[in-house]
């Protein structure tokens, strides 16, 4: 890649990686639900709005928004509200060292669906090490607490936080692959509908299920949300689809690599956050484990030899 490639690059996964900071400052006033649903309607009216300038259309109402629908489901709705509730019990930075496990589903789950990939030798020794870091990461204390200690310790609700934003990984990994069966469509008209699809899902949830928002939330937490839906959700969607075009699918496959890192310096820097020793390690090892199951580490090694 060129220069410039790398730079986008660093930009896309450090605007993606910020969501887990704005989550975190909005969701202490804002309800997980409401959040997401707010997140997913104003960046499907933004993507819209480019999308239109650009001159591309939206598909018929139809059968074309079947795939849309179920893209919408499992890379808005789900993940969307999964984050953001786990964000009320586990730290910034950590949601985002779990959310680097998407691309070790995605080597998992993909040779369900395509035959062609198969999981085997490198990619299975990979997966080994990230599934350790993953058991590392989350801790042995935060794990004996929920298995022996009361639903509402400390310990027990730590792991809940993170054990449902796995799923939310899991969830987008396998959107992912959906999304690379249907990748007959036009990627800009794709992320444009999952996220309508998303927020016609979110919205009368959110409606039925949260509690009112019955006074204006501070500041804080709209520039957040703000924030959120356009730098971290809008933005880097489009950035992506500039490296998917100008630098190609694998090499914007990197930006899973860098998002977490970001995620943890954001939290450091602007949330004070820290990190245990264990998480580290399980920060190391769910990132070799990603670039070894996924082909990087091998590509890497060959382009320096």
């Amino acid at each position: 890649m060129k220069p410039l490639h790398w730079l986008i690059v660093l930009l896309t996964a450090t605007l993606f990686g910020s969501s887990f900071l704005f989550i975190k400052l909005a969701v202490q006033e804002i309800p997980p639900l409401t959040l997401a649903a707010a997140r997913v309607l104003i960046a499907a009216i933004a993507m819209t709005a480019v999308l239109f300038a650009v001159g591309r259309r939206l598909p018929a109402l139809g059968r074309a928004w079947l795939p849309l629908l179920v893209l919408g489901v499992l890379t808005a709705a789900i993940p969307y509200v999964g984050i953001a509730w786990g964000q009320t019990r586990i730290e910034s930075s950590l949601g985002g060292i779990l959310f680097a496990t998407i691309p070790i589903f995605t080597v998992m789950i993909a040779p369900l669906v395509t035959p062609e990939q198969r999981l085997h030798g490198w990619r299975l020794f990979g997966v080994g090490i990230a599934f350790a870091g993953v058991i590392m990461t989350l801790g042995t204390q935060s794990l004996t607490a929920f298995l022996f200690s009361a639903s509402g310790s400390g310990g027990s609700a730590h792991l809940a936080g993170a054990t449902v934003t796995l799923l939310a990984a899991f969830s987008y990994a396998i959107g992912n692959i959906y999304a690379r069966i249907k990748s007959g469509m036009d990627p800009m008209v794709m992320a444009s509908g999952q996220l309508i699809t998303g927020s016609l899902i979110l919205l009368p949830i959110a409606f039925l299920l949260d509690p009112p928002v019955v006074a204006i939330p501070e500041n804080t937490a709209l520039f957040s949300t703000l924030a959120l839906a356009l730098l971290s959700t809008a933005a880097p969607v489009l950035m992506m689809f500039w490296l998917i075009r100008n630098a190609g699918a694998t090499n914007a496959s990197v930006l899973a690599f860098f998002m977490p890192v970001a995620s943890v310096l954001l939290g450091a820097l602007v949330l004070q956050e820290t990190l245990e020793i264990h998480e580290l390690a399980g920060f190391t090892l769910i990132l070799l484990g990603a670039l070894t199951s996924t082909g990087t580490l091998s590509r890497l090694v060959a382009r320096t030899a």
